[in-house]
């Protein structure tokens, strides 16, 4: 009965290092790094978690400036964030009273504006606030948490939130004895983070999956899943020393419960042996050395002396932390080793020692196996030792049930809600299909109906498009012929001054000069002032007649004119900055006429897509000469941009596309998604071989047809 009772309480001793690692590790990897704005309340915040000069009250008092001042500034998205971390920080500072008042707060604030995440945090806090004086209260809480995170949107570093709630039911399960309903919460916890890559959260589940079975008795499946969390502390070099030699200390347990005692003595020494282990956990050193010396006194060491020293050791070390509960289970080793030495004296007084310390630190499981060793060693007091014994150990277990049936009671609330939620969505679902189904034949009908008469539109549109096409190379040529015959008209009036005025001013000239041999003064003098008049009057008719002939050969960029004002006039009338680049040098008035006008509806349409859809705010423009007798056409624009392999293509571009190869060029389309557009023409042979033909319409005639 000894051997069964004192394996129970290594047990229970193991499992309480698991669950108050497992609470720092709550607060230690707490990851709510939910960034509060850099002002007043992030500093006050961490003036009272990280200055250690502060006094509890200190602390307080800027948390309590904290939460006024959020409360009194920030919208409610950021207030819950503020209100989590404000609430926690009580917590940690266990002022219970405003923990629960702000955590209330946040509750309803966070339910109001549906942040899931928020609400899920301030039960999680709930739940480890309850985790070791209401079990149950604690579970409702993690369960709660749980399903608020599944509806929650997680980002990193939260995702792994829900499967750590499961992690956290089944260690309340565990703690409680439950450890069917630990198994179950557990196995769905590793299926989570395996599923969702959260491979750091594995060492903690399998590790309690162990302990589970061992508590269930199921070495052989504790020790698999042991070593498999040994496999992901090797796997990550950041996890902490204290998982390490947890890892280690739990096999060794293993094997002391299984009576493999020098293998629990191997371990044990290992573990003691660990470089900074002493400085680093000294608690849980401190216990290991208790757990080595029992591990010899099962193994039959006859050196007592040693065991003895080593527990003495232990609890020197755990008197200088302050650590009564452990010291109750070294106080029972002790006894266990002085009864065995049939010095039943002392080893009754140690058993009444660790008795006490269990009372005091409300260690019942250590109370309940101190009992048993009492109803054997203390043969006067035997039947009062064990009637305490089976008294508590009733109610204990009456606690257990009760615990087990409120899990359970949680558990069937919690599906039934679950069923009725998704009842209601089913329900939610058939109508909104029903609806969404009629909303679409609704919309098809008006799509149909609304793309026939676009249909319509679209093809009178064409239609006008290709008349006004016809219209406009009508235009072209009377326009071309128009300027044709107005420079013969120039040249004819310049042959006809020459020619004709010019001989016939020449001929009056002569005449005056034969006049000039009149020798009265008078005649002299005006005959010289008409001479001189005519020769300035032939001068300047000379001079005319130069122009005119010239300027029937001069070349007016009518076509560079027209693409000028077209981008202009569009560029004011869509209110954005549409500028025009060429290069000077060339002669265009030399291109051809077809492909003048190709490239003035290509320029158009590019310029109009701008317009309707690229929402930019500038477009560029620009014509340049390459080298052999080549053209090309940039419009480039800084809008929205879009998908080339995803965009559909409208009559718009297949306009472009077909005037590029009506005149054999080449189209280049370069786009991405909010960096604008650039559209690319080349034409090959784009000078006429012989004389040049008209210029393209003034601006405003040409829009006016376009």
């Amino acid at each position: 009965m000894v051997n069964f009772t004192t394996k129970a309480n290594l047990f229970v001793s193991a499992a309480l290092i698991l669950f108050i690692w497992g609470c720092k590790q709550k607060k230690d990897y707490d990851p709510k790094n939910h960034r509060v704005s850099k002002d007043s309340v992030a500093l006050w915040l961490t003036e009272a978690q990280k200055n250690d000069a502060l006094l509890s009250n200190q602390k307080k008092g800027l948390l309590n400036k904290a939460f006024k001042y959020a409360e009194a500034n920030y919208s409610d998205s950021v207030k819950t964030r503020a209100y989590s971390k404000i609430s926690l920080a009580y917590k940690d500072l266990a002022d219970t009273l405003w923990f629960k008042k702000i955590n209330a707060d946040l509750m309803v604030l966070a339910l109001k504006i549906e942040d899931y995440q928020s609400l899920g945090e301030a039960h999680w806090d709930l739940g480890s606030l309850y985790q070791l004086s209401k079990p149950d209260s604690a579970y409702y809480h993690y369960k709660e948490a749980y399903q608020f995170f599944l509806r929650a949107d997680l980002e990193e570093p939260a995702e792994y939130y829900p499967g750590w709630m499961l992690y956290a039911m089944a260690q309340v399960k565990n703690n409680n004895k439950d450890y069917v309903g630990a198994e179950k919460d557990v196995v769905k916890a590793i299926s989570f983070f395996k599923d969702n890559g959260v491979e750091n959260r594995l060492f903690d589940a399998y590790n309690l999956l162990g302990n589970i079975q061992t508590a269930l008795n199921n070495f052989e499946k504790s020790l698999e899943y042991h070593h498999i969390a040994k496999s992901y502390l090797e796997k990550d070099s950041n996890k902490w020393f204290s998982q390490f030699v947890l890892n280690k200390n739990n096999i060794a347990m293993i094997h002391l419960r299984k009576g493999e005692y020098n293998k629990a003595i191997e371990l044990f020494n290992e573990l003691v042996g660990i470089d900074s282990f002493k400085t680093k956990e000294p608690i849980s050193y401190a216990r290991a050395l208790g757990s080595l010396a029992n591990a010899k006194f099962k193994n039959g060491d006859n050196n007592t002396d040693s065991i003895k020293q080593l527990l003495r050791q232990s609890n020197k070390m755990l008197d200088s932390m302050g650590e009564a509960y452990a010291k109750a289970r070294n106080h029972e080793f002790m006894a266990e080793v002085l009864a065995h030495k049939k010095d039943t004296a002392q080893a009754i007084r140690e058993a009444l020692v660790s008795k006490e310390l269990a009372e005091t630190t409300n260690n019942n499981y250590r109370l309940l196996s101190t009992f048993e060793l009492l109803s054997q060693i203390d043969r006067k007091k035997s039947a009062g030792h064990a009637t305490a014994y089976f008294s508590l150990n009733k109610e204990l277990q009456a606690q257990e049930r009760s615990i087990r049936d409120k899990f359970a009671r949680i558990q069937m609330e919690t599906d039934e809600v679950i069923e009725q939620n998704e009842a209601l969505s089913r329900q939610k679902k058939i109508w909104t299909s029903v609806a969404v189904g009629l909303l679409l034949l609704a919309i098809a009908v008006y799509v149909i109906i609304n793309q026939r008469a676009k249909n319509q539109k679209l093809k009178f549109q064409q239609k006008q498009q290709e008349n006004n096409q016809e219209i406009y190379n009508l235009m072209l040529a009377q326009q071309g012929k128009f300027q044709e015959g107005k420079q013969l008209e120039q040249k004819r009036i310049s042959e006809e001054l020459h020619d004709g005025i010019l001989g016939q001013m020449l001929g009056i000239r002569l005449i005056l000069t034969g006049l000039n041999e009149r020798d009265d003064e008078a005649s002299v003098n005006q005959r010289a002032e008409l001479i001189e008049k005519l020769r300035e009057l032939e001068e300047e008719i000379r001079t005319i007649s130069h122009e005119l002939n010239a300027a029937s050969y001069q070349k007016i960029h009518n076509f560079i004119l027209a693409i000028d004002d077209l981008v202009k006039s569009i560029g004011e009338s869509a209110k954005i900055n549409c500028s025009f680049t060429y290069d000077g040098e060339m002669d265009w008035d030399k291109l051809s006429g077809n492909l003048k006008i190709n490239t003035y509806r290509i320029v158009q349409e590019s310029l109009q897509n701008c317009v309707k859809h690229a929402k930019c705010e500038n477009v560029l423009v620009n014509f340049e000469t390459l080298d052999d007798n080549k053209l090309k056409v940039t419009i480039n624009d800084d809008g929205k941009g879009f998908d080339i392999n995803k965009g559909k293509r409208g009559i718009g571009l297949k306009n472009v596309i077909s005037r590029v190869e009506k005149i054999n060029g080449t189209l280049s389309i370069d786009s991405k998604i909010g960096s604008g557009t650039s559209v690319i023409v080349t034409f090959d042979k784009i000078y006429n071989s012989g004389t040049p033909v008209g210029e393209l319409l003034g601006s405003s005639l040409a829009q006016q047809q376009i």
